[in-house]
């Protein structure tokens, strides 16, 4: 029940911060979704093809870069440097995506911290996986690049509007400044998620 709670806590957590990139760029950026053809119907089936093919590409990024690599360099360096050097290996791993920028690069180390943080929460794995998934799937449901990558979908198109600093541009959110504030938002909620894990076990 601990991985089912997780994996639900993880989810919603990476969608609502996935979600709010994208919409607070709508008054500050004039970034608007245009209808691109086909229903809503054809959408939501691509979105459910979607997240069947991103579950599987999360889990195994979460077991490469948090999961036991994480559990043995905390033990070894303690938390603190484990989190931040697999957060970076984590990041570097993207280097080779298109239209990646150096605040992509950035946010996507910060989004490793996040998801060693919520990895540390009840759940662990299950846990960062589902934070994961949430963020990628809600990214591409509403039409954006994941970290550079186009995902095909239907009905919807979402124009990110400008400064491309703001909005990341063509490499999707996780390039711009409103995704650096809801990973460091996201971050903050799995320290006080996992610092309760901590007093109820010392209880």
């Amino acid at each position: 029940s601990h991985r089912w709670r997780g994996f639900g806590w993880g989810t919603l957590v990476g969608t609502i911060l996935a979600a709010l990139a994208m919409v607070i760029a709508v008054p500050l950026s004039h970034a608007a979704w245009q209808d691109d053809g086909g229903t809503p119907l054809q959408w939501f089936g691509t979105l459910v093809v979607t997240g069947l093919v991103l579950l599987p590409a999360a889990l195994v990024e979460e077991l490469a870069f948090r999961g036991v690599p994480l559990i043995a360099l905390s033990r070894a360096l303690g938390r603190v440097p484990a989190l931040l050097a697999l957060a970076l290996l984590f990041s570097l791993g993207h280097l080779g995506n298109p239209a990646v920028t150096r605040l992509g690069m950035a946010n996507i180390a910060l989004a490793g911290v996040f998801l060693g943080l919520a990895f540390f929460t009840p759940g662990g794995l299950w846990t960062s996986t589902g934070a994961h998934l949430g963020w990628n799937l809600t990214l591409a449901g509403l039409a954006a690049p994941v970290s550079g990558i186009p995902l095909p979908m239907p009905w919807l198109d979402y124009s990110p509007g400008i400064p491309l600093w703001l909005t990341g541009g063509s490499f999707g959110p996780e390039g711009g400044a409103l995704a650096t504030l809801c990973l460091v938002g996201g971050s903050m909620l799995a320290v006080g998620r996992g610092r309760r894990k901590e007093r109820v076990r010392h209880e």
